[in-house]
Order: structure tokens, then C-alpha cells, then sequence
């Protein structure tokens, strides 16, 4: 087998993770319940909504779409920056399949959330006034998000640039997805300020918050094993291979990337330690299925991972699209042809 060959086969690996993950979720959920078809059975923490409805939980996300637009543009941007800027050819063909399938997915989203979710619920969603299945608060699901996005723009440099060492894509700084990050940030700073009253103490009031931090630790137990692995093995497939072993020789690199990884990992290790302390079972909302009147750190990963279904699809498919948008655009300006 050529190298180019293995190097196909050992990057599928990001691809089984997020496969396997939902697979063992999904048995959990099963012996949790004592059924091995779980889709008319209620699993979501909210004791209303079944497997299926969780699957497809419409109203959360269309609300959860500004959240899934920063970090896609940020993601994309992040990983273009880190790319040798030496690109591989991209055809019309790859660009348009998953912009196609964006549309239709955001058209179906709204379509059902409206139509089984219902109006009042998938406007309290997008409007940000809306948490979960029964809580209304302040800045809806973007504040309940807002200390994991801030920490995934921590992650995501790091994410990236390990996963490109031990896949040997080749790695060299660029401006190339400069706009994209610029983009997110905006996005991010807009958003943050629209839906909140007094920003500066709300933020505070997030940090300082168990229930909000607890949320913020499951979501960064989420986007690494579900969502960054998909497009990554998009991106690093086309991209070029790194003939060295190793970690690259940019030291002020490294330094910046170990730097991050150490703020990444005290920030997690606070947001951790203050729920706990609490107590998950407490934070948790408690429906009727609980066992022993809690739900348990591992019930609350795996419907997690179910009720991101639709979120996680979306982010791929617009984390794909930026992707190849910047590669056609790239080459058809080297190449001298309109697009």
C-alpha cells in the first residue's frame, strides 16, 4: 500500500470517532432504559421528548444557530491560518454538494421546527430568550453557551494544530483564513452585546454561575468527538503531507500553542471543579426516568450528544463550505477564471 494510501486509512479515524461515539451513547441510553429501540422512548433531561424528537430537536436548533456560524467561521479560519498556503486543486463540484445539502438542511430545520415544535417555541429559541425545554432566561441559548465558545477559541488553535502533527499535514502560518476569524469574532462581540442588558456583569454573572459552567464543560466534551473531526479529515485530506515527523520547527509556534493549551486546561479544570462541588445531579434538570431522582455525568453526555444532532450536521456541512468557497476562490483566481 502506498503512503498516500495509509495516510487515507489512518486519517479515517476521524471519522469512526464521532461514529463510535454515538454508537456507545446510544447503547447506554439503551441499558439506561432497558430497551434496545429507543426511538418512541423518552430520554431527553427534559422528560418530554423522545429519542426521535431529541434527534431531530428543530426548535434548539434554529436557536443554536449563531453559536454553530461563529465557531464554523472560526474553526475553518483557524485551520486555513495553520495551512501551507500551497493549495490542492478544487473543483466547482466539491463546493456546490455541501452548500446544497447546508440550504436544505437550515430549510428542513426551520420547517419542522415551526411545524412540530410550534411557533412560540421556535421564536423563543431564536430570539434567544429560550434555554431549554421549560427555562426562559436572559440572552436564551447564546448566553447559556457563551463561556464554551469563549473557551473553544482557546481549543480549536490547539485541536488543530495537534491533529495536523500526528495526521503529517503540513503546517505553515498564512492569512489565508484571516477574514473568516475576523468574521466570527465580529459575529461573536455583535451577538454578545445585542442580547444582553449589562454585558459586563452578565458575563460575570456566567463565570461565577455552576449550572452555566456545567454546561459549558458538557459542550466541550461535545465538539471535539462530534463536530471538529468530520470537516478535519476533509481539510487535512486535501491538504498537503508533511514529509517530517515531529512537532514543526516554529518555536514561537509551539510556544503559542503550548501557552494555549495550558490557559485551555486551568480554565476547564475551573469549570469543572465549581460544578462538581455543587453537584451535576443537582444542576441537572431531574425527569421522571431519573434513576434515583438524578441523572448521572454519563446519561447527561450521550443524550447530549443526540440532542446536537442537527447542530453538529450543520457545522460540518458550513465548516466544509467555507473550506472549498476559499479553495475555488483561490484557484479560480490563479487560474484567471470568473466564477
Amino acid at each position: 500500500m502506498s503512503n498516500s494510501k495509509k495516510r487515507i486509512q489512518y486519517l479515517k479515524l476521524l471519522l469512526f470517532i464521532p461514529l463510535l461515539t454515538y454508537c456507545i451513547s446510544y447503547l447506554y441510553l439503551a441499558f439506561y432504559h432497558n430497551e434496545i429501540f429507543l426511538f418512541s422512548t423518552i430520554i431527553h433531561e427534559g422528560g418530554i421528548y423522545t429519542f426521535t424528537e431529541t434527534l431531530f430537536y428543530a426548535s434548539h436548533f434554529v436557536g443554536h444557530l449563531p453559536v454553530h456560524i461563529v465557531l464554523a467561521f472560526y474553526f475553518t479560519g483557524v485551520f486555513l491560518c495553520l495551512n501551507d498556503p500551497s493549495r490542492v486543486g478544487i473543483e466547482k463540484k466539491h463546493l456546490l454538494t455541501p452548500l446544497l445539502a447546508l440550504i436544505s438542511l437550515t430549510a428542513f430545520g426551520f420547517v419542522l421546527s415551526f411545524v412540530w415544535f410550534g411557533s412560540e417555541d421556535t421564536m423563543a429559541f431564536l430570539l434567544q430568550t429560550k434555554q431549554s425545554v421549560v427555562r426562559y432566561e436572559e440572552g436564551g441559548s447564546w448566553n447559556l453557551h457563551l463561556p464554551s465558545t469563549m473557551m473553544q477559541f482557546i481549543l480549536i488553535p490547539v485541536y488543530i494544530y495537534v491533529a495536523k502533527i500526528v495526521f503529517k499535514s503540513k503546517m505553515a502560518i498564512s492569512n489565508s483564513g484571516t477574514f473568516y476569524i475576523v468574521i466570527s469574532l465580529s459575529i461573536f462581540l455583535i451577538m454578545t452585546w445585542l442580547v444582553n442588558e449589562d454585558l459586563f456583569s452578565r458575563i460575570k454573572f456566567i463565570w461565577e454561575d455552576p449550572r452555566y459552567l456545567a454546561h459549558s464543560v458538557r459542550e466541550l466534551l461535545t465538539f471535539p468527538v462530534t463536530y471538529y473531526m468530520v470537516p478535519l479529515y476533509f481539510f487535512i485530506k486535501n491538504s498537503k503531507r508533511n514529509q517530517h515527523v515531529g512537532i514543526p520547527q516554529n518555536k514561537a509556534l509551539t510556544n503559542v500553542m503550548l501557552l494555549l493549551g495550558i490557559i485551555f486546561t486551568i480554565l476547564f479544570a475551573y469549570q469543572s471543579i465549581i460544578p462538581l462541588s455543587e453537584g451535576i445531579g443537582e444542576l441537572a434538570q431531574t425527569p421522571d426516568f431519573a434513576k434515583g431522582g438524578k441523572l448521572s455525568i454519563p446519561y447527561l453526555l450521550s443524550s447530549h450528544y443526540f440532542e446536537h444532532f442537527l447542530e453538529a450536521t450543520f457545522f460540518i456541512l458550513l465548516s466544509l463550505t467555507l473550506y472549498y468557497l476559499n479553495e475555488y476562490l483561490y484557484m479560480a483566481k490563479k487560474n484567471k477564471l470568473y466564477v
